[in-house]
């Protein structure tokens, strides 16, 4: 399964990054709808390998999962992941300079190991509409926040 958003920010693309990249913000805030985001091991980030456990509410319940940051270029892209036994996650976030702001583009891909994963992808391909919703819903609060710190941060 694959979703995507993308988006343009008018920020610079070194301020988008950076406020994206903020992993002491995700860890008190979460991201979105899910919640935050706790710490797992010693290893933290902005290092490659630190891990995190969060959740998001689905039909009702809390699903958990865990995260581990893969790769970091800076003003790049980030990418967040997850092997497991039942699934394989990628989540990657891409930044570009675009004239005077940054385009923005997110992939989630996601594949099933296993036969209960495949029925809970199917359940998600089920609510893709809904899910697609709130992925655009949470991105564009995130662009409207960056923006936002961005003009706040420029001097009078």
């Amino acid at each position: 399964m694959k979703l995507s958003y993308s988006g343009t920010i008018k920020t610079p693309v070194e301020f988008a990054y950076k406020y994206a990249s903020d992993f002491d913000r995700l860890e008190q805030n979460g991201f979105g709808s899910m919640a935050p985001f706790k710490p797992v091991g010693d290893v933290r980030a902005p290092e490659l390998g630190a891990r995190w456990k969060s959740a998001v509410d689905f039909q009702g319940k809390p699903r958990r999962f865990s995260l581990e940051l893969r790769e970091l270029v800076e003003n790049d892209r980030i990418v967040l992941g997850n092997a497991s036994e039942k699934f394989d996650v990628d989540a990657t976030y891409r930044f570009a300079p675009d004239g005077e702001g940054t385009k923005f583009d997110f992939e989630l891909t996601a594949e099933a190991k296993t036969i209960t994963s495949r029925l809970i992808m199917q359940t998600l391909q089920l609510a893709r509409a809904r899910i697609e919703s709130a992925i655009t819903a949470d991105f564009k609060k995130m662009t409207a926040d960056i923006e936002a710190e961005y003009i706040n941060s420029q001097p009078a």
